[in-house]
């Protein structure tokens, strides 16, 4: 994708507010259009820093193997993570922007328009990797259950420099709000990466099938 070309069909998907329902939207994005990715969002996968969180004791091979094995995850730049830190700010929908040797930083909402409407300034907050203490995980959204990790007792943290260190997001045209183009950044589950994208301050998250083109 160095053409910075994310086209995506979107299929038969509900769209929920993390506190309400909202009426179901349609993609329906051209395959044939020209499509120019950052217009809308400056992001490339290219080399850079993974914050690698695998369980004592074991070790790390490969990012394919991390999860498959249930050893642990991976935390990536432009990507969404429930995250609490020592502080005890717990953050679900803020977007981890750099990740060094040493540090982690993420927004404090998901843009600027959730700022807005908290009342609150839009800014970067960096915290030490030793301050990270737990990242939770949704298991079922539909029963309000969810698992936490605890990641000062339970993982080791390691950065790892690979070639994909971003999941850059991806950018969906909603037919039923006017054609509207958003961006929609990944927020890891149980389950695997659900999509996010915030409409009127407020963040919505995406479920069913996403077909890439």
């Amino acid at each position: 994708m160095k053409n910075y070309k994310l086209i995506l069909f979107l299929l038969l998907f509900s769209v929920r507010i993390f506190s309400q329902n909202t009426t179901n939207d349609t993609v329906n994005t051209q395959t044939e259009e020209s499509f120019d990715y950052k217009k809308y969002y400056d992001c490339d996968f290219g080399e850079g820093n993974v914050l690698i969180v695998i369980k004592k004791g074991k070790e790390f091979t490969d990012l394919k193997e991390l999860r498959k094995s249930g050893k642990g995850f991976a935390i990536k730049m432009e990507a969404i993570y429930s995250m609490e830190f020592a502080d005890g700010q717990r953050y679900e929908s803020s977007v981890v922007k750099n990740i060094t040797n040493d540090s982690l930083s993420i927004t404090n909402f998901f843009n600027e328009n959730a700022a807005k409407l908290a009342g609150q300034p839009f800014k970067l907050i960096t915290y030490p990797l030793s301050s990270l203490k737990y990242v939770r995980f949704v298991d079922d959204r539909m029963l309000s259950l969810y698992s936490r990790k605890n990641i000062q007792k339970n993982f080791n943290l390691m950065v790892k420099k690979l070639d994909r260190a971003k999941m850059c997001p991806a950018v969906i045209q909603f037919k039923e709000k006017n054609d509207e183009m958003k961006v929609c950044h990944f927020y890891l589950t149980s389950q695997g990466y659900d999509l996010l994208y915030e409409d009127k301050g407020r963040v919505y998250y995406m479920e069913g099938k996403v077909e890439w083109k």
